[in-house]
């Protein structure tokens, strides 16, 4: 099937590769399975210079694709989208989250209460460890070994000698 010239608006695109550059292949579903993008630029904000935020779509995602002047050659991955298939990682309409495959997870939870309690900021990682920050405490969790490295370390003023010796 021969690709459409123009191509005015968005459409589904599904990511087949990645190149480590910022760059996607895509199929097109709702065209020929078989025809396949060449590099396609994912947008990302910030971005610029070895700076920005760097979430890429992995092999298998659906994304929005947008054409520069309507050109279908000239395709742009503008975002990535939940289905019926893939969903997202919470349902819990206070908590806004960046969450890896791996399971990864930064967690902002907004409080139900509007004195006070503001909610919390979670980083844990997808072994169970976590930092949990909340309503003027926080909280270090880990799994099997907290360790703390650094010439001089403070605990309510007073320095802790760092041991002489690991574990």
């Amino acid at each position: 099937m021969k690709a459409p010239g123009q191509m005015p608006g968005l459409a589904i695109g599904i990511v087949r590769e990645r190149d480590g550059k910022g760059q996607v292949k895509l199929s097109y579903p709702w065209l020929d399975d078989a025809l396949q993008s060449d590099w396609v630029p994912v947008a990302a904000g910030m971005s610029g210079g070895g700076s920005g935020v760097f979430m890429m779509p992995e092999a298998g995602d659906e994304v929005v694709v947008g054409f520069l002047h309507g050109q279908f050659e000239s395709p742009v991955v503008l975002g990535f989208l939940w289905n019926g298939v893939d969903k997202p990682p919470s349902n819990d309409p206070r908590e806004r989250m960046i969450c890896s495959r791996n399971g990864h997870k930064v967690r902002f939870i907004d409080s139900t209460q509007n004195a006070g309690d503001k909610g919390a900021l979670v980083v844990e990682d997808a072994h169970g460890n976590t930092i949990t920050l909340s309503n003027g405490k926080i909280a270090l969790a880990a799994i099997a070994i907290l360790e703390i490295s650094a010439p001089v370390v403070t605990i309510n003023g007073r320095v802790v000698q760092p041991s002489a010796s690991p574990i």
